[in-house]
C-alpha cells in the first residue's frame, strides 16, 4: 500500500481526546501549590503508550484549579480501549505556600514518606474497569483527572515541610460540574455563525499543543478584546479582526453527548441450489457441455445501530488579545490585601511577563493605578467605564502594566497607563445577622485566604461585621451562626456598607464539605461498619492521627468530639469518582461506582494492608452524622 494511503488509513482509525485537570481542596489551605506537570500518557491494558497528552512540560498551580477545570490538550489518539493514565510530576522546583494566617504564609519543602526531598514522580492511575477510556474512529471522548490535595499532602508547619504522596483520580465520565477554562491560539471566529475555534496552550505555557476545539457561543456570551468589553456577535467580530494565533482564553462548560442511530440496510443473499450438466455423445467420443450453477436470490432488510460520541463546549466568557497578555504589558494576578490612595498591595501574586514567562511572587507586590487606568469587570460584557474606587480590599484582579522586581523578591507594577480587570472574588464566614436582602458576616477568608492577612484601613469595611448584599438570593439556611460562602464583587473602597455584592451564595446545605482522617503508621480496621452502600468511620480508633475533621466553609467539626460514627455514602449525583491509592507502588485505582469501590477495597484490606488516610468531599448533615460523598479516597500503605 502506498505511504499516503497508509497514513490516510491510520487517520481514519483515530479519534480525539479532550483532557482536563482539576483539583480537590484540602482542609489545609494553600496560597500556592506550583509543581511541574511533565507528562501525561495513556496506556491500553497491554501497556502500549500513546503520544503525550501534554504538548510540553509546564508548571501548574493547583490552587487555581480548585474552582475550575483546565483543558490540557485535544490530541489525536489511535483507536483503542485505554485503561491507565501515567502522570509525571516534578517537585524539584515546587513552590508550596501554606496559609498559616500570616501576611506571606509559610513556604513548605516537599518531602517523601522517608523525609527526603521530592523530585520527579510518576503516578499510574487505573480507570474504572467498567468505564475505560474508549477512543473510536472520528469521535471525541473526554478524560477528566482530579488531583486530591487533602489526600496527597500532610503539612508539618513546625518543620516547614509537606509530606507528599500524590493521589490523582481519573475518569472517562464527568466527575464534577466546574467551569472549564481553555487557553490557546486563535484559529477562526465566525460572528454570523456564533462560532469560535482555538488551539490549546494550557495554563500559561508557551507551547501550543496538537488539536483544536470548536466552541458554541451565543448572543449573551461576554467578551473582553484588547480591553474592550462586548457581548454576542459584536465580540466575535472584534476577535475575527485579530491576527491568527492571538491568545484566547475561554470559560464555559464541557458536555458529552451520545447519539445512537438505527439504520435499515437492504442485504441481498444468493444461495447455490445445485448444478446442471448437459453434453453430446458420439461414437467413441464423449463431449461434455456447460455446467450451470442454480441460484436463488433473496433480499432482506438488516437493521444496523451506530453510536456517535461527541464533546461540545459552550462559551460563557471570552478574553482575547492583550486582555490575555502581550501588547507590551506584563500581567500580575492576585487578591488586593490593602489599598492606600492609588496604591494597591497584593500578597503571593503571579506575574506573567509580556514575553509569557510565568513567575510566582511570594512577597508583596505594589501596583500603582491612575486616572488613565482602564477598569473592566470580568463577564460584564458592556463598555461602561468603571470607577477605580471599585477596587477594594479583597478584590481579585488582573493588573496589566510594566512590572519590575526587586532584589528582595518583591515586585511593582505601574498600571497608570494600563488596565485592571476585576475578577469574581469570594467571602466566607459565619453569619452574625440576617437582613431582608443582606447578611452580616464574621469573616474568616477573602479571596480564598485567611482574613488576618488583610489590612482594611480606609476600606470602610469591618471584617467582624462584614455586610453582604444578597438581593435575589435564598437566605433560608443562612441563619445566625451558620457558615456561608458568597462569590461576587467587593463594593467601592471607602464605602462603609454594603461591603460586598454577592451573585451566588452557598450555605451549610450546599457548601462543599471536606472530611479528612489520618492514621499515622496505619490502621487495619478504620471502619466501624462497611458494606456496598456505606462505610462508617470509627472515631474511637486509637490509630487516628493529626487530622480528624470535617470542614464546612468556616465551620470545623472535630470527629473525635462526635457522639456517633459518621457514615459515608455515595451521592445520587452522576458526577462521582472514588479512589484507592497505594503509597509504595504509586498506583491509584479509580471507580465511578461506590459498590465497585467498596468491593475492591474489602478485597485489599486483608489484615496485613493498612489504611493511612481517608478523605471525602460532598455534603454533611450534622443531625444524622451522614456524609453524602461525590468522591472518597482511601490511601493504603502498600
Amino acid at each position: 500500500m502506498p505511504v499516503g494511503l497508509i497514513l490516510l488509513a491510520v487517520a481514519a482509525c483515530n479519534g480525539s481526546a479532550v483532557v482536563t485537570l482539576t483539583a480537590t481542596p484540602s482542609t489545609d489551605t494553600y496560597l500556592a501549590y506550583r509543581v511541574g506537570l511533565d507528562a501525561i500518557q495513556l496506556q491500553t491494558s497491554s501497556g502500549k503508550k500513546t503520544v503525550k497528552l501534554l504538548p510540553a512540560g509546564t508548571t501548574v498551580d493547583l490552587v487555581n484549579l480548585l474552582n475550575l477545570s483546565e483543558v490540557l490538550g485535544i490530541p489525536t489518539v489511535e483507536k483503542g480501549t485505554y485503561t491507565t493514565a501515567v502522570i509525571t510530576l516534578d517537585y524539584s522546583a515546587a513552590q508550596i505556600i501554606y496559609d498559616d494566617g500570616s501576611l506571606d504564609g509559610v513556604a513548605l519543602s516537599p518531602v517523601n514518606s522517608s523525609g527526603q526531598a521530592m523530585g520527579q514522580v510518576s503516578v499510574n492511575v487505573n480507570l474504572d474497569p467498567a468505564n475505560p477510556f474508549l477512543i473510536t474512529a472520528k469521535q471525541t471522548a473526554q478524560l477528566a483527572m482530579n488531583f486530591n490535595l487533602a489526600a496527597s499532602n500532610l503539612v508539618d508547619v513546625g518543620a516547614k515541610t509537606v509530606t507528599v504522596t500524590p493521589l490523582i483520580a481519573a475518569s472517562a465520565l464527568p466527575i464534577d460540574s466546574k467551569q472549564v477554562r481553555i487557553r490557546g491560539p486563535l484559529v477562526s471566529a465566525n460572528a454570523t455563525g456564533l462560532s469560535l475555534t482555538t488551539g490549546v496552550m494550557p495554563f500559561d505555557g508557551a507551547v501550543s499543543g496538537v488539536g483544536q476545539l470548536g466552541m458554541v457561543t451565543s448572543e449573551v456570551t461576554t467578551y473582553e478584546v484588547n480591553g474592550s468589553a462586548l457581548t454576542g456577535s459584536a465580540g466575535l467580530t472584534q476577535i475575527s479582526g485579530l491576527s491568527p494565533g492571538a491568545l484566547i482564553v475561554t470559560y464555559g462548560t464541557l458536555s458529552t453527548s451520545t447519539t445512537t442511530t438505527d439504520t435499515t440496510v437492504p442485504e441481498t443473499t444468493t444461495l447455490d441450489t445445485g448444478t446442471t450438466t448437459t453434453g453430446t455423445t458420439t461414437t467413441g467420443t464423449t463431449t461434455t457441455g456447460t455446467t450451470t450453477p442454480g441460484t436463488d436470490t433473496t433480499t432482506t432488510d438488516v437493521e444496523s445501530t451506530s453510536t456517535i460520541t461527541s464533546v461540545s463546549f459552550s462559551a460563557s466568557e471570552v478574553l482575547a488579545g492583550s486582555s490575555v497578555q502581550g501588547s507590551g504589558f506584563d500581567r500580575i494576578s492576585g487578591v488586593v490585601s490593602a489599598r492606600s490612595g492609588n496604591t494597591l498591595s497584593l500578597e503571593d501574586a503571579t506575574l506573567v511577563s509580556s514575553a509569557g514567562v510565568n513567575t510566582f511572587i511570594p512577597g508583596t507586590t505594589v501596583i500603582t493605578i491612575g486616572a488613565n487606568t482602564l477598569i473592566t469587570v470580568f463577564g460584564q460584557g458592556t463598555a461602561d467605564v468603571e470607577n477605580p474606587l471599585q477596587i477594594s480590599v479583597g478584590s481579585s484582579i488582573d493588573a496589566f502594566g510594566t512590572a519590575a522586581t526587586s532584589g528582595s523578591g518583591n515586585a511593582t507594577l505601574d498600571a497608570s497607563a494600563g488596565h485592571i480587570r476585576l475578577d469574581t472574588s469570594s467571602a466566607s464566614g459565619l453569619v452574625t445577622a440576617q437582613g431582608t436582602a443582606s447578611l452580616t458576616l464574621d469573616l474568616t477568608a477573602l479571596g480564598g485566604r485567611s482574613i488576618s492577612a488583610f489590612d482594611f484601613v480606609g476600606s470602610g469595611a469591618d471584617p467582624t461585621q462584614y455586610l453582604v448584599n444578597t438581593a435575589g438570593l435564598d437566605l433560608e439556611n443562612s441563619v445566625a451562626g451558620a457558615p456561608v460562602s458568597v462569590s461576587g464583587l467587593t463594593n467601592s473602597f471607602g464605602v462603609s456598607s454594603p461591603n460586598f455584592t454577592a451573585s451566588t451564595l452557598l450555605d451549610s446545605t450546599t457548601i462543599q464539605a471536606e472530611l479528612v482522617v489520618d492514621y499515622g503508621a496505619g490502621s487495619a480496621a478504620p471502619f466501624s461498619s462497611f458494606n456496598a452502600s456505606a462505610v462508617g468511620i470509627d472515631i474511637l480508633n486509637s490509630s487516628i492521627g493529626l487530622r480528624h475533621q470535617i470542614q464546612i466553609g468556616s465551620q470545623i467539626i472535630n470527629l473525635l468530639g462526635l457522639s456517633t460514627d459518621p457514615l459515608i455514602s455515595p451521592t445520587t449525583a452522576s458526577t462521582t469518582v472514588f479512589a484507592i491509592g497505594h503509597s509504595v507502588s504509586s498506583i491509584v485505582e479509580s471507580f465511578n461506582n461506590f459498590t465497585d469501590f467498596t468491593n475492591q477495597l474489602q478485597t485489599e484490606l486483608n489484615g496485613a494492608t493498612l489504611v493511612t488516610g481517608i478523605t471525602a468531599v460532598g455534603q454533611y448533615t450534622a443531625v444524622s452524622f451522614a456524609f453524602s460523598a461525590t468522591s472518597v479516597t482511601v490511601f493504603l500503605n502498600n
